[in-house]
């Protein structure tokens, strides 16, 4: 580029600038779309890549990460301590005993805490992790106290705030000094105690829930010779388990910030239209004085740079504070979801680069065209505000979008994984704005023909006009209305099936989670109690169907045949499963590993012996799979024989058998359980677990929303001075008024009756299709009425407010300024 070029095009760019001071308003509708983009865009990401490196990291406590596992043997729950000092004697110093379990608080909320040999923990880190920032010398860490053996519990500082900042904590009655400790020092939501402490809380003395391993100096084999049938050693792959079981999650989360980020370039390039369209003399009279053409292309080329420059900027600084405040909410669903733990939140300046690469190479695509039609047109042109709709690329529009739908819809019938579901439903979504301006054009030619000449005639066919400019707005308006929808439906619809599902399958009348240690104890006493009709048991451990998490299970048979809802199942199913000739499997499990009725189950508890498939039960609220055995398999594989939970069938009255509960068997309040407390529970843990779901949509409607305010302010600058003649030539200010909103809200409407389908449509998607891929859940269809209404008003009123701000400042101003504004 030559000096000439170079100032010919700082000349424009100099011209640009000015007209934006004259137009704010345009600038700011250019940026608050981008924006909004990049902001949902960049927390989002933060938030996945977050989670992605809390796997990856995931260590034992202030140790390094364990490469192999000891864990009990199958059946049983624990490992003897003796067997860490054992393996310490032979040699395998490289290890750290652990021990696990559940303590309740004063207000009787339960804490899942960890106890490990602290110097051992601490030693690994120094040797086997690159991590450094924790030392065994540390200040804040309470080294002398920790070894006099008093009760103290650590977290995270962020964890303790969380609790009020409170120095003391009651944990079962022992009250417990807090240390807390740096939030680099990844202990998540985690709390950590001694070994010593710890077993003794947890009523565990002398036994530990697993030993972790870091080096083995490559002999497994050998060190599982000395293990022998104490326990199992396996390598530690909780980073890959992880992050398998969490995709369907962070796929959910990345397809709603996809799809903010498209509804916020929607908006960015309706302001880039409109600007366009408010400068289409300037750009015709600065040719006319001299300024060629591509220069004045590379000036909005390098104007529209500088604006998403800006835009991604803010926008990233909005993302990152937007992913702090949802991090506490992920974090709870994906422990009550996934048992993981999520670290401290971290964010990197490549996430600007990689927004801003984005959103610069999805507007410059966008805008290309544009820019190239505007710079090129006849320079006689004196441009204006209306344009002739463009009835062919409206119908060819048409043609894309419902070819495109054919195409989504085959492919969402035909695919089995739920990321090729996400990806056919994505263009699904994404062929629905397509729709829209043939469709607002039929619809308000149809209203045109059906309405007397007059006022009334006069707003449709105006609005067939106003279809253009307002085209795009009412495309980001439509995708993120249909996407709420879809979202609100399977929201709806997962209550609906949790609550139906919750009535059948609690059918005691209390239910009593004593601690481990104790649960024989309260089983024997409950036995001899008077009022005690019944007192049912179920039984579970740990296991592993070709590296999907399972819980392997039996229960007492009136248990069993109350509480099982079947998918399907064989006929004659109860005789041929308590003979042990068939199991049963949990929805999860059938969809996860493509099990039907009949089909061999392969369990690692059940190395030489293949499991047949009797029945397959509906199980929600956890994506891992389930297999129940009868009660006489159980038993002779000699797995534990202490229940895991407790029910009561009461005979007599219920408040005299939880006043016995409370006195004779000392059990805290937070330990009984009735039907309505549990459902209240189940329904308060789905409500937090859709939490980050109902956040993310409400942004994604938000960001629309404001879409469609920055549209309508801006279109009625425009029409101003189309307004003020009519102003002028005796139509009353109250019938003026009345005429444009309407307009707008015809508009609106009309958007909202396709949104209304095609929301439905998504939402029978995600509900029947996308969910039973990605979780095992098969879910009621249930279509919410009133969520499409209060998002059907909340979209109009916001409408009209847009509306009626700039209109009564309009025809508050004399009528000369606004017809002015038609040759300025």
């Amino acid at each position: 580029m030559n000096a000439i070029q170079l100032s010919h095009t700082k000349l424009a760019l100099k011209l640009f600038a000015a007209h934006y001071r004259q137009a704010p308003l345009q600038a700011a509708a250019i940026l608050i779309g981008i924006v909004l983009a990049v902001t949902l865009f960049v927390s989002v990401q933060a938030i996945n890549l977050n989670a992605k490196r809390s796997y990856a990291e995931s260590t034992e406590q202030l140790g390094a990460q364990a490469k192999y596992l000891i864990l009990p043997s199958v059946g049983q729950s624990h490992l003897d301590e003796s067997l860490y000092f054992k393996l310490r004697q032979q040699g395998l110093s490289a290890s750290l005993p652990v021990i696990e379990g559940r303590v309740r608080d004063q207000q009787g909320q339960r804490w899942k805490v960890q106890g490990s040999d602290l110097i051992a923990a601490m030693t690994s880190r120094m040797r086997y992790s690159d991590e450094q920032n924790a030392s065994l010398f540390d200040s804040v860490l309470p080294l002398p106290e920790l070894l006099a053996g008093k009760p103290i519990v650590m977290m995270s500082e962020s964890q303790y705030q969380s609790l009020g900042g409170e120095s003391k904590i009651v944990l079962d009655d022992k009250t417990t000094k807090i240390a807390v400790l740096p939030d680099d020092w990844q202990l998540g939501t985690r709390m950590l105690m001694d070994i010593g402490f710890a077993q003794q809380i947890l009523n565990q003395q002398r036994k530990l829930s697993y030993i972790a391993v870091f080096d083995s100096r490559g002999e497994g084999q050998r060190w599982q010779k000395t293990i022998g049938e104490q326990g199992q050693w396996i390598a530690n792959n909780q980073s890959t388990d992880l992050g398998a079981l969490t995709d369907s999650f962070h796929l959910n989360l990345t397809a709603m910030s996809l799809l903010a980020f498209l509804v916020g370039l929607f908006i960015a390039y309706n302001g880039v239209k409109y600007s366009l369209l408010k400068r289409n003399r300037l750009l015709v009279q600065v040719q006319q004085a001299g300024l060629g053409a591509n220069r004045v292309f590379a000036a909005l080329l390098i104007e529209l740079i500088i604006l998403v420059t800006v835009g991604a900027s803010l926008g990233f600084i909005f993302g990152i504070q937007l992913s702090h405040w949802l991090h506490p909410t992920v974090a709870l669903t994906l422990e009550q979801l996934y048992g993981a733990t999520l670290l401290p939140g971290t964010w990197h300046w490549q996430w600007l680069a990689q927004a801003l690469l984005l959103t610069l190479a999805s507007t410059l695509l966008a805008c290309w065209q544009h820019f190239k039609q505007r710079v090129r047109q006849p320079l006689s042109s004196h441009g204006g505000l209306y344009q002739i709709p463009e009835e062919g690329n409206n119908s060819q529009l048409l043609v894309i979008g419902v070819a495109l739908t054919s195409i989504a819809l085959c492919g969402l019938w035909v695919s089995e994984h739920h990321r090729f579901t996400m990806a056919w439903l994505g263009v699904l979504v994404v062929s629905i704005p397509l729709y829209l301006p043939k469709t607002l054009s039929v619809l308000a030619a149809w209203c045109e023909q059906h309405t007397e000449p007059g006022l009334l005639n006069y707003l449709f066919a105006e609005l067939r006009e106003l279809i253009s400019p307002l085209s795009l707005a009412m495309m980001a308006l439509l995708l993120a209305v249909t996407a709420n929808l879809g979202m609100n439906t399977l929201v709806g619809s997962f209550e609906f099936t949790l609550k139906q599902w919750l009535e059948q399958r609690l059918h005691a009348d209390l239910y009593v989670s004593p601690a481990q240690s104790e649960i024989a104890n309260v089983e024997r006493a409950l036995e001899q109690f008077d009022n005690v009709g019944t007192v049912y048991k179920q039984y579970y451990v740990d296991d592993n169907a070709e590296g999907l998490p399972i819980l392997l299970g039996t229960k007492d048979r009136d248990t069993l045949e109350q509480t099982m809802v079947f998918k399907s199942k064989l006929g004659n199913f109860w005789p041929r499963f308590y003979r042990g000739e068939i199991v049963a499997i949990s929805e999860p499990t059938s969809e996860k590993l493509g099990l039907a009725l009949e089909s061999e189950l392969q369990l690692e508890s059940f190395k030489d012996k293949s499991l047949v498939v009797g029945a397959i039960f509906y199980d929600y609220g956890s994506p891992n799979g389930e297999v129940l055995l009868a009660p006489k398999v159980w038993l002779e594989s000699g797995f534990t024989q202490v229940p895991t939970s407790l029910g009561i069938k009461i005979s007599g009255d219920q408040q005299v058998m939880y006043n016995q509960l409370r006195e004779e068997l000392k059990l805290h309040p937070s330990q009984i359980y009735d039907q309505a407390q549990i459902k209240a529970i189940a329904l308060d843990i789905f409500s937090q677990t859709f939490a980050i779901t109902r956040a993310l949509n409400g942004v994604t409607l938000m960001v629309a929303v404001i879409g469609l305010f920055t549209a309508c302010f801006m279109l009625l600058d425009a029409r101003k001075a189309a307004i003020a003649r009519l102003f002028a030539l005796g139509v009353s200010r109250n019938k003026l008024m009345a005429m444009v909103v309407g307009q707008i809200t015809a508009l609106v409407m009309f958007t909202l009756i396709i949104a209304m389908p095609l929301g439905a449509l998504v939402g029978y998607v995600l509900t029947d299709i996308v969910t039973l891929r990605a979780f095992g859940w098969s879910l009621q269809y249930v279509w919410s009425w009133s969520d499409a209404i209060t998002i059907a008003a909340m979209t109009v009123v916001v409408a009209v407010v847009a509306t009626l701000i700039p209109l009564w400042r309009l025809v508050s101003k004399p009528v000369v300024s606004s017809l002015q504004s038609e040759v300025l």
